[in-house]
Formats: C-alpha cells, sequence, structure tokens
C-alpha cells in the first residue's frame, strides 16, 4: 500500500470492523475523520494537511482472482437496454435489466465488481431498489460505483435551479446507499466552481456519514480542465477523490491530464473507444494509460468501459473481453 505524505498530518481514525459476506469475514480498515457506517470490501486511507490532501482507496475482495480488481460498467451493453438504445442500433437479441447485470458479469467475464449507469435503472422506488439489491446479494457481487448522469447542474448560478439539481443528486446518493454502493460519481457540469464546491460540499457531509465515496470524473464539464478538476477535489476536503477516464481528454491533453489527476484517483475508468475488425483498439495507447495509473502508485479497482457514436467493428462482448485482459496484464 502506497501513500503520499503530506507536509503535516492531521490525526486519523482507526477502526478495525469485522463484517461477514457470503460467510467469510473480512477485516475492514478504515482511516478517516469520520468513521464509515458501512461499506463492504473497501478500505480507505485519508490524509488531510493545510492546503493539501491526498487520499487512495484499496479494496479488500472476498473473492480472490486475477479479477479482483476489475469491474465492468453497463455503459458498454447500453444497446441492450431500452432506454440507452440508439436510433441505428442493429442489436436484435433480449433486453437486459439491471437485475441481469451481476449474473451476467459473473458467468460470462468472472467479475464480482458491478458498475451501474443511472440512465439504466428502470425505477428508484424502494421495491425496485430492494429487488436489485437482492440480485446483488444474490451473485455474490459488489457495487463499486453509480455514475449519475441526469439532469443537474451544481453549479447553475439560478437558486432555484441549484436547488432542483441538488435535490436530485441527493435522490441518487439515497439510491447509493440503498444499494450498498461503494461510491457515485457525480458531474460538476458547467456552472461556477466556487457553486459547484458548495454542492458538492453539502453532499460529501451526507455521503460521508453514510459510508459512500464521492467521485468526480473528466466528464465534459468545467473539470476537463485538470488544474480545475483538482482544485474542486481538494476544496471539498476529505472523502471525495478523482475518477480517470482514459477515453475523455482530447489526444493533445490525455497523458499530460491523467498524470496529474491520477494521484488523487479512488477508481479508474479504463475506458475504450474505436476497434477494428481485428480487435485493434485505434484510439490511443490504452497501455499508457495502465501504465500511468501503475506509476502513480493506484492499487484501487480498474472499471472498463467502452464509448463510442459509431458502430462497433467488433461484438460488445470482445471489446469486453479486451479490456479485461488488458487491465488483467497490468494488474496480475
Amino acid at each position: 500500500m502506497q501513500v503520499k505524505y503530506c507536509n503535516d498530518f492531521v490525526s486519523v481514525v482507526m477502526k478495525a470492523v469485522w463484517r461477514t459476506h457470503t460467510s467469510e469475514s473480512i477485516l475492514i480498515l478504515s482511516f478517516q475523520f469520520k468513521t464509515m457506517k458501512r461499506r463492504t470490501f473497501s478500505k480507505v486511507i485519508s490524509i488531510s494537511a493545510p492546503g493539501y490532501w491526498l487520499a487512495r482507496g484499496l479494496y479488500a475482495q472476498s473473492r480472490s482472482s486475477s479479477t479482483s480488481r476489475i469491474a465492468m460498467s453497463t455503459v458498454n451493453f447500453r444497446e441492450r437496454f431500452q432506454k440507452t438504445r440508439s436510433e441505428v442500433s442493429s442489436y436484435q437479441g433480449r433486453d437486459f435489466t439491471l437485475a441481469d447485470i451481476p449474473n451476467y458479469f459473473a458467468d460470462r467475464f468472472g467479475l464480482s465488481n458491478v458498475e451501474f449507469w443511472s440512465r439504466h435503472f428502470e425505477s428508484t422506488d424502494p421495491d425496485y431498489l430492494t429487488d436489485l439489491k437482492q440480485a446483488i446479494k444474490k451473485n455474490k457481487s459488489t457495487l463499486i460505483n453509480i455514475q449519475c448522469d441526469e439532469e443537474y447542474q451544481l453549479g447553475d448560478p439560478d437558486p432555484a435551479k441549484r436547488k432542483q439539481g441538488l435535490d436530485l443528486a441527493f435522490h441518487w446518493l439515497g439510491v447509493a446507499d440503498t444499494l450498498e454502493s461503494n461510491c457515485i460519481r457525480f458531474n460538476p457540469g458547467q456552472g461556477e466552481p466556487d457553486l459547484v464546491i458548495k454542492s458538492l460540499k453539502a453532499l460529501n457531509e451526507v455521503a460521508r456519514a453514510k459510508g459512500i465515496v464521492l467521485m468526480i470524473e473528466n466528464h465534459f464539464g468545467i473539470e476537463m480542465d485538470p488544474m480545475v478538476h483538482l482544485n474542486i477535489v481538494k476544496s471539498v476536503g476529505d472523502n471525495i477523490y478523482t475518477l480517470p477516464d482514459y477515453g475523455n481528454y482530447s489526444d493533445e491533453a490525455r497523458y499530460k491530464s491523467l498524470e496529474m489527476i491520477m494521484p488523487y484517483a479512488y477508481q479508474v475508468s479504463a475506458k475504450s473507444i474505436e476497434f477494428d475488425e481485428e480487435k485493434n483498439h485505434l484510439s490511443f495507447d490504452f497501455d499508457r494509460c495502465m501504465r500511468i495509473a501503475v506509476d502513480s502508485g493506484f492499487t484501487g479497482i480498474y472499471s472498463v468501459e467502452q464509448w463510442s457514436p459509431n458502430s462497433p467493428a467488433i461484438s460488445d462482448e470482445e471489446m469486453a473481453d479486451w479490456m479485461i485482459e488488458r487491465v488483467k496484464s497490468f494488474v496480475i
């Protein structure tokens, strides 16, 4: 475990908690300013100092395997969900629901870590969430993150619109809590940085009390400037991290920007974009991105994801297999 130390330490609290999952006892160590209520398979180290802090998330998995540090997003299979199927989709198979995902990811890919896209939820009603939680537990899976891509602007200069967006974000934070998700990812959007920070502080106060980690991805808002991204994360304080996405920067900015935000990552979105028919990734040097993560000391989970506006040259499964094998080669 690697931790980059700061100038002066604020005292941290160490708590050893025994939890049971699938008849296995897991020792979870949480070093935090406020004790986490629960979050299976995670241990968090948070270090704070005046003007500077750095934190690194580590996961203790009950399944010892070559995929224990690999997850996958439902974004990869967006054409199989009715709500996100494109108008030009050629998919003819059975529709997916989120309840299908834990079993499918485990049986087809050997993955117990799943990541849900908010646009794939059929509902957020209590009964639906109860059934979805049971599907996760039945397959001995772990929900590592919810990618919250709804209509909200946390930094909207209009107070009424900002409150509306913040209320929606709090709703999704409640969904994450019900499903016992380790994390939730919010978007800063195009608002004013100071107002974004204020909103995220309010969300973080509740998230921290519930043991949910907040993450900010480089996801096409004001945080696409890595300096703004880091300022948001540092200003909000402990329990919030970057979520570096390999595919979202321009070719000119990609590697330097990833090097800047990677030391503050809790999870990594190991994204691919375009493939040819020979299963070659064409868009950028995926392995170079992996080396940046490894060299930064990252020891958390890589969630594989593919996104392109174009029709793929190979199947969803083939793209997923490629990403999983590439990540495996760096983490085993």
